[in-house]
């Protein structure tokens, strides 16, 4: 009830649309996305596609970041993933509901918005204990709601709590997530056959993102996709 209390409190310290949700500067509500101008000119919202083959094998059909990982945009995560903001979630839901609606116009095709339904990247249950929630399961819902997608957060377990990845090489990443995540048994018949939609809050090197997608394709799924908020800028193609 502690952790209830704390962050109703909260949310009427610091209510969306008072607040920038980057900086804190006082804005009035009808700012986009809850952003300053100063830090949203200095936000890049050039979607990145994604490559997550592995040895040849083609892991994902499409998956795509919604912004480069810089200074400014990884305090959306920081903000909402340390700080516990988790109306920031909703406001990240939204830009990444904005990116595909920019690549549907662009593109005239957006196979995310096809999916069947939308799984969340799974964190450790005694990440979850300590943290009190799942960023990507927060994202998650939020995403599904805006897209009238149903949304699986038990989709996928981890099996193992691995080490930090901040500060391993891309190899060790690779081995420190190989067998992490596993498609739970109890939801195998709703993967099957069904178009996944992956999501997740940042992707760096993708050893992370090819585990769970890995994990979705040999529960059965016909096609999965990914979808993130951050990635590194070399990542554009």
């Amino acid at each position: 009830m502690r952790v209830k209390i704390t962050e109703t409190a909260k949310n009427m310290l610091f209510p969306k649309g008072t607040y920038c949700i980057c900086c804190g500067k006082l804005i009035d509500n009808t700012r986009t996305y809850c952003l300053c101008d100063h830090c949203i000119r200095h936000m890049d919202f050039q979607y990145r596609l994604l490559n997550n083959d592995e040895e040849g094998v083609r892991i994902f059909d499409c998956s795509v970041a919604a912004m480069g990982y810089g200074v400014y945009e990884r305090r959306l995560i920081f903000s909402l993933k340390y700080d516990g903001n988790t109306y920031i979630a909703r406001i990240i839901a939204h830009i990444l509901y904005d990116c595909l609606r920019h690549i549907l116009e662009e593109t005239g095709e957006c196979p995310w918005f096809k999916a069947d339904v939308a799984v969340p990247v799974p964190v450790h249950k005694t990440k979850m204990r300590e943290r009190g929630f799942n960023q990507a399961e927060k994202i998650a819902k939020h995403f599904a709601v805006m897209s009238k997608m149903k949304t699986m957060p038990d989709g996928l377990i981890r099996e193992k709590e691995t080490d930090a990845q901040r500060a391993l090489s891309a190899y060790e990443r690779k081995e420190n997530m190989k067998g992490a995540f596993k498609a739970n048994p109890k939801r195998l018949g709703a993967i099957r056959d069904r178009k996944v939609l992956l999501i997740d809050d940042i992707y760096t090197t993708g050893a992370t993102a090819r585990e769970c997608g890995c994990a979705l394709k040999q529960a059965g799924a016909k096609e999965v996709y990914f979808l993130s908020l951050l990635a590194s800028r070399h990542q554009k193609t």
